[in-house]
């Protein structure tokens, strides 16, 4: 089982310095800093202490996800988002967990042992009523549908129909993988606080982008071969 490591970034200087020396690079076997185009030296500092660095053609969470998915050579894919959000601990742990024969396990923050610094009370809220919405109409059993810190197949993902390009995608990941009716798993994680940078999701509006996305998965038939 190949891992790929993707690290999500779009102006995290400040982040990328203190988080990114955390990553034991034999925890996984390729990794690669996905990045939106970045105008304050995440670039430039993530090349010069040898990391790899992928520039999006287009931006977006999913946007990037999707683009870097053509040049990952892992089996499996792991999300890692580079704001200081996700803590590195938890990488050899989404691996062992992924080779107990799991098709997706998402890193925790809400099940027993898990934990966020920065949550606040209407982001607690928001994750618990989608994350509820996604089990009931896909049958599933999440604790955490909406967290990116996550690792998935890359085969079975690929027979799927994601196509979100925003800030929904891994929620859509979630509710795609459970119409499919493959198997998931959890682990708890601790979220830290974000460091430095400017938070892209915006409740209202992110809100309303995934109340749309929902909408299109309840009525949109998965592919025949999935």
């Amino acid at each position: 089982m190949k891992t790929t490591l993707a690290i999500l970034t779009l102006n995290e200087a400040e982040a990328v310095r203190r988080v990114l020396p955390k990553i034991q690079k034999d925890w996984v076997d390729e990794t690669i800093v996905v990045d939106g185009g970045s105008t304050d030296g995440t670039i430039e500092w993530c090349r010069d202490n040898g990391w790899r660095v992928f520039v999006q053609k287009k931006r977006g969470y999913g946007q990037g996800m999707r683009e870097v998915m053509a040049i990952a050579s892992g089996d499996v894919i792991m999300e890692f988002m580079g704001d200081g959000n996700c803590d590195p601990i938890t990488i050899p742990r989404l691996v062992e967990k992924m080779k107990e024969g799991y098709d997706l396990v998402i890193a925790s923050r809400y099940c027993a042992g898990g934990a966020s610094d920065d949550d606040t009370p209407v982001t607690r809220l928001g994750n618990w009523m989608f994350t509820t919405l996604i089990n009931i109409l896909f049958r599933a059993s999440f604790t955490d549908a909406m967290n990116g810190y996550r690792a998935y197949r890359k085969d079975r993902f690929l027979q799927l129909r994601i196509d979100e390009g925003g800030l929904t995608f891994p929620t859509q990941t979630s509710a795609q993988f459970a119409k499919a009716g493959l198997r998931i798993g959890e682990i708890p994680t601790h979220e830290p606080k974000r460091i430095g940078g400017v938070r892209k999701a915006k409740n209202f509006q992110t809100g309303l982008a995934l109340l749309r996305m929902i909408i299109k998965e309840i009525f949109r038939p998965l592919p025949n071969h999935s």
